[in-house]
């Protein structure tokens, strides 16, 4: 019999699966010193898997290190919040061609039965080393180990075709937690406001869903290489704090949550509003580069940032939290209501993004599965 455990999944940054009734061994308030207390609570298991292949394949270690950092913040964007605590990679490459150092085994003949190809940027051994590197150094910086894994590489060749991973395929998993009360998101009310924690906005990870989509190689090498972000598993550390210090709380203020990915702000603060509408002030995001186009600010991928939707009244709490864990925080607008999603400057008016919300989300069809139990 389906024991009906499943609470999330397939329309969250995580899936949710219900967990034991556990112990939480915290301080009483975030925003300022106080003393630990337990408490009891009803948790949720959560689940996550991505792949980050193109930037892998390009850049290993950053590829990897922001792959395994962006599924981190997945799991803190599940429900209302949600805390990481061990992640998972997998890699698969062609083959690595690496000499024994035993000379008692020899060497590996099948891979040589395959004429090595004249690599674009790197060789699968340099992306099996580098990328194994990268995932670890962000799991170790942030505070998250990586506890399990696995490597394949593939080439086979027939009927005068040539096959196997030369775009390497980079899977970053993990497992966390949260609370059953808080794994749904809140529906966002007019009037609420829409915060970024994290850092500023840098030429970093333009275009990276789209060029990502393609072969390797297919667009120049500066267009790809502008694609890869960067990784900075200190800033996303302080983000995830002041996020931990809500989530723990006994009233939990965050109304939505999302993490920034390919897209930027674009992706995130519009999925936020995602049943409501926003509008957002371009000259309060945080711009590191002052040379960015307005296009450049709203469609980056600079890392380590984390969009919520949280009341009026609770501003000042989390400001409080976010200054206590040294995270940058910027209010940057507010949700209207009226389904639309813009970006609007107050100093001179222009809009570089108006959009209605049915041009983002309306036309994407809907899986509808209905089952029936049979004797």
């Amino acid at each position: 019999e389906n024991p009906n455990d499943i609470v999330s999944a397939y329309k969250d940054n995580v899936a949710f699966v219900k967990g034991p009734k556990v112990q939480q061994f915290a301080p009483k308030t975030a925003d300022k010193p106080d003393y630990y207390e337990i408490k009891e609570f009803d948790s949720v298991l959560s689940l996550k898997a991505e792949t980050h292949n193109f930037p892998t394949t390009v850049e290993p270690f950053n590829g990897a290190a922001t792959g395994s950092g962006g599924e981190i913040r997945d799991r803190l964007a599940g429900g209302q919040g949600s805390l990481p605590l061990a992640g998972t990679a997998v890699y698969m490459t062609s083959y690595s061609r690496l000499k024994s150092f035993d000379s008692a085994q020899g060497d590996r003949k099948w891979e040589n039965a395959v004429e090595e190809r004249k690599w674009l940027y790197q060789t699968p051994m340099d992306i099996l080393i580098k990328a194994s590197n990268g995932a670890s150094d962000f799991g170790n910086k942030f505070g998250q180990p990586l506890i399990t894994g696995s490597v394949l590489t593939f080439e086979h060749s027939e009927n005068d075709r040539k096959i196997g991973y030369d775009k390497v395929i980079m899977q970053a998993g993990g497992i966390g937690y949260g609370k059953l009360d808080q794994a749904i998101k809140k529906k966002p009310q007019e009037g609420d406001k829409i915060v970024i924690l994290g850092g500023e906005n840098y030429r970093i990870g333009m275009g990276g869903a789209a060029v990502s989509s393609a072969d390797t190689g297919a667009f120049g090498s500066g267009i790809e290489l502008n694609a890869i972000q960067r990784s900075n598993p200190e800033m996303q550390k302080r983000a995830a704090n002041a996020i931990r210090g809500l989530v723990e709380s006994d009233n939990n203020p965050i109304v939505s949550i999302h993490d920034h990915g390919a897209g930027g702000h674009l992706n995130c603060l519009s999925e936020l509003v995602e049943e409501t509408g926003g509008l957002i002030d371009l000259d309060k995001l945080p711009v590191g580069d002052p040379t960015l186009s307005a296009k450049e600010i709203i469609g980056n991928e600079s890392q380590e940032r984390m969009g919520l939707v949280i009341g009026q009244k609770d501003i000042d709490t989390l400001q409080r939290i976010a200054d206590r864990e040294r995270s940058p925080m910027y209010q940057v607008g507010d949700v209207t209501g009226d389904h639309r999603f813009t970006f609007e400057s107050k100093t001179n008016g222009s809009k570089p993004m108006d959009y209605a919300l049915e041009d983002f989300f309306g036309s994407s069809p809907k899986t509808v599965m209905t089952d029936k139990t049979i004797d």
